[in-house]
């Protein structure tokens, strides 16, 4: 059986082989990256790549388990030859080896689950020449597929929203690795429910919900319905003599450092889709809230190391610059803030405010995804509820009218954060960032939180249109006008800006 990855992504062809109890060697080929995938009895025994850092020999040598000049000395072996090698000279124990290869198998199965292009092809004769079953939690791997692959192709496995969702009989298992918006969902499953019933009882947006659901039910703990199947209904037939198969052969540098870019953006993407899930400080920084101030500023620098705007400078001028330099300006705006003593103090009060409101807001409603909501997303309140908000809130206006930036951004910073459900606060401090060259790339971020919480709005999408105009973001800007315009035909200013873009089309 062949097929594409587009179709039927690597988490769905495991569940379904397994499912099906088969055995035989599942390929896989994602530009020049390879990975094979070998099953017994629907079981998965073994994995493997021929991406340089997935290989063996990388593991044995990074844990320093075995001298670089040793492994040169054995020559360029294949995963399970160099095992058996290095045992039978004494390098290293049997154990050593096992440990080593279940990492090693996890790693190749976290990479090739999140490709969501390429080839697959399943040969239910073709088996694993070597005696050995590596141990690995596959359904939990599973699950954290589904979190991390590309929000829209996710929501796409979901085209029927009258499809019947199930909770399984065995959902408690594995249960203690849950997120809280899995494990409230899965709370909420007592007897079955439609999809689109489900995705409204989750409180979160659509895409978002799809997503815990698709980890869910390719863990096992919820069943669906409907699945897009590979195979036939039958068992494939097996030969009377399998025949034996070796692990992927090691591709050529040039290969791999093109695979490794192909891994970076799709860890990059994962960052950005995570920190726009990201509720608060504590969340986007990927810390807890007792976190102290040294394990903050290593995480800060963990994540500059990975996602810092300068590593993708071969990018400068796109859109996807601009997406990371906004995001990262986030995080930096995070540690800043959780790294001072007085803001962060007055943040946590903030935080809780919000936490509050929210718990009241939620017994009055039914309604809630069983985490609380942080300051920058949270459930707020109005000026009745923060009124020294409001009240930073006209300062900064004024202060903005009156081209007092420094004072303006201070005042409407304080406003967003202490009612950040507020719309207005949101698109004016926003508007505010715009103005200065060295807040710019944290404006996106605001107006399109204000966006967010008031799509009908066509100022606010106005507002977001004129600094993609700045940007230099003609196409990004033209949408969002568009996006206003149906929203509010009459909108003079969009409509002028709107000409403004096709102007410079035509002349550019």
């Amino acid at each position: 059986m062949k097929g594409t990855l587009s179709d039927q992504p690597l988490a769905e062809l495991i569940r379904e082989i397994s499912s099906r109890n088969f055995s035989g060697t599942l390929r896989l080929e994602y530009d020049r990256a390879q990975a094979a995938v070998y099953f017994e009895s629907g079981r998965v025994i073994f994995a493997a790549s021929n991406i340089r850092s997935l290989r063996l020999a990388e593991y044995l040598n990074k844990r320093a388990v075995v001298a670089e000049k040793e492994l040169a000395r054995l020559g360029n072996l294949s995963d399970l030859d160099l095992a058996a090698a290095v045992c039978t000279s004494g390098l290293v124990t049997r154990e050593q080896v096992d440990q080593l290869l279940a990492v090693m198998v996890a790693d190749v199965l976290r990479v090739a689950l999140l490709w969501t292009t390429g080839t697959w092809d399943f040969n239910e004769r073709a088996r694993l020449g070597y005696p050995i079953e590596v141990t690995v939690d596959i359904n939990n791997l599973l699950r954290e597929a589904g979190q991390r692959m590309p929000l829209k192709f996710v929501s796409a496995r979901f085209r029927n929203p009258n499809e019947t969702i199930s909770r399984a009989f065995d959902s408690a298992a594995g249960g203690e690795n849950l997120l809280p918006s899995e494990s409230f969902l899965l709370s909420r499953l007592d007897a079955p429910a439609r999809m689109q019933d489900l995705v409204d009882l989750s409180g979160l947006r659509e895409l978002d919900a799809h997503r815990i659901i698709y980890g869910l039910a390719l863990s096992g703990m919820v069943t669906r319905e409907y699945w897009h199947h590979a195979f036939r209904a039958e068992q494939p037939r097996t030969g009377k003599e399998p025949a034996e198969v070796a692990p992927p052969k090691p591709m050529t540098r040039e290969a791999e450092a093109a695979a490794e870019a192909a891994k970076e953006l799709a860890d990059l993407e994962t960052f950005l889709d995570r920190l726009g899930e990201s509720s608060d400080y504590y969340q986007v920084i990927g810390l807890s809230p007792e976190a102290d101030a040294s394990e903050i500023k290593l995480a800060y620098y963990a994540l500059a190391r990975r996602y810092h705007p300068d590593r993708f400078h071969l990018q400068s001028g796109t859109p996807q610059h601009a997406r990371i330099s906004s995001a990262f300006a986030r995080v930096t705006q995070a540690y800043e803030t959780l790294t001072e003593p007085g803001a962060r103090a007055a943040y946590d009060a903030a935080l809780e405010r919000s936490r509050q409101f929210s718990g009241a807001s939620k017994s009055k409603v039914g309604a809630g995804i069983g985490t609380t909501d942080g300051v920058e997303f949270a459930v707020g309140a109005g000026d009745d509820e923060f009124p020294e908000a409001g009240q930073c809130f006209r300062e900064g206006l004024n202060a903005l009218q009156a081209g007092q930036l420094q004072f303006a951004v201070k005042q409407l910073a304080a406003a967003a954060r202490l009612s950040p459900r507020d719309a207005r606060y949101r698109a004016h401090y926003g508007r505010a960032l715009a103005a200065g060259g060295q807040t710019r790339r944290l404006a996106e971020s605001e107006l399109q939180a204000a966006v967010k919480l008031e799509p009908a709005n066509a100022t606010y999408r106005t507002m977001l249109a004129e600094l993609y105009f700045d940007l230099n973001f003609h196409r990004r800007a033209q949408t969002e006008l568009q996006r206003a315009l149906a929203i509010d035909p009459n909108d003079a200013k969009a409509r002028a800006l709107l000409r403004k873009i096709e102007k410079a089309r035509r002349t550019g």
